[in-house]
């Protein structure tokens, strides 16, 4: 007669042990990371929204904006005591902090609506636009780094060194206009502007590549020439490895951290003003023809939101990518 096994219960980690985990999780060396930036990142965004209202305060005159050039100045003030601009400094900031921690910026003079809500209405737009752009310019820098880092001397790695520099030294309007002229007004390949089908990506998005690969693909050539040069790629050639497997199972391996630093810093950068000049040249529905309109309009609100939001986007993107380089370098994990 035979008997059938019960297989024993699956233990059920009890909450003390699910807190255990989490402690030992937050002191490890990537929880400390994220500690270390997230506490950077309020920082940095507290420091980013006390610039804007001191700004704002000296500089800007909101009851301009709102008053009638015929206002008398018994009006103005009567208006100033109205939006409780009569109050001394830190009462103010207080009340803009409070509106802050609603998303509210206040509304915009030149769409009279919400200035956030203007906002979040491009910005997608122009998160597209960064996303294609930093691919990319990825894969021209890496490609045109390992190709120029594993031939250097050769007239390859030459062409290519010609061209990343002439990507660092231009300005990136001018390489938009250029395209648009060769290859939408003489060619007619694509379209000159706007958004109204998918082809209208390509020129904005090798705009970008070309601008923002440039240091990548610098970057990449240096530590791939670097790492070539190192004992145990010497070893691995003279056992014959095959030199395509060696470049891509081995070289690249090793490189990846910081290679992905420098392309998530060029991601950022885009956020942090590069873009906006190309959207302008482009007419693309995002956030640089909207803050180039609202400055000229002097409507501050809408200027405040934008800047808001690109500088977190700008601190989430660094975050995403030191956490990547901390889980691609294996001398920065826990033994």
């Amino acid at each position: 007669m035979t008997t059938t096994q019960v297989p024993a219960p699956t233990p059920v980690p009890s909450p003390a042990a699910t807190g255990r985990t989490r402690r030992s999780w937050l002191r490890s060396p990537l929880g400390r990371l994220v500690l270390r930036r997230l506490r950077d990142a309020v920082i940095v965004q507290f420091l980013v929204v006390a610039v804007i209202f001191v700004i704002g305060y000296y500089v800007g005159d909101p009851v301009s904006a709102f008053a009638s050039p015929e206002a008398t100045e018994e009006q103005l003030a009567q208006l100033r005591r109205s939006l409780g601009l009569d109050q001394p400094f830190w009462v103010q900031f207080g009340r803009y902090l409070e509106d802050l921690a609603r998303l509210d910026v206040g509304t915009s003079v030149w769409q009279q609506r919400p200035a956030m809500e203007a906002v979040w209405e491009v910005i997608g737009n122009t998160v597209l636009l960064a996303i294609l752009g930093a691919v990319a310019a990825t894969v021209f820098g890496v490609v045109g780094g390992v190709l120029a880092g594993t031939r250097p001397g050769s007239a390859v790695d030459k062409v290519i060194n010609l061209i990343s520099v002439l990507s660092l030294s231009v300005a990136s309007f001018w390489i938009g206009l250029l395209l648009i002229i060769v290859f939408a007004v003489r060619l007619n390949m694509v379209p000159t502007s706007g958004w109204y089908e998918w082809r209208g990506l390509i020129l904005p998005v090798a705009t970008l590549g070309f601008i923002h690969g440039g240091r990548i693909c610098q970057v990449t050539r240096s530590v791939v020439l670097d790492e070539m040069s190192k004992a145990y790629v010497l070893v691995a050639r003279s056992r014959g490895l095959p030199y395509r497997r060696l470049v891509a199972g081995h070289v690249l391996r090793n490189v990846a951290a910081t290679v992905l630093t420098t392309a998530g810093w060029e991601f950022a950068r885009m956020f942090g003003g590069s873009i906006y000049p190309i959207e302008v040249v482009f007419a693309w529905p995002g956030l640089g023809p909207l803050m180039t309109t609202a400055a000229h309009r002097h409507d501050f609100p809408i200027v405040e939101a934008a800047v808001l939001i690109t500088g977190a986007l700008v601190i989430l993107v660094n975050l995403a990518v030191d956490v990547a380089s901390h889980l691609l370098d294996r001398r920065l994990r826990p033994e």
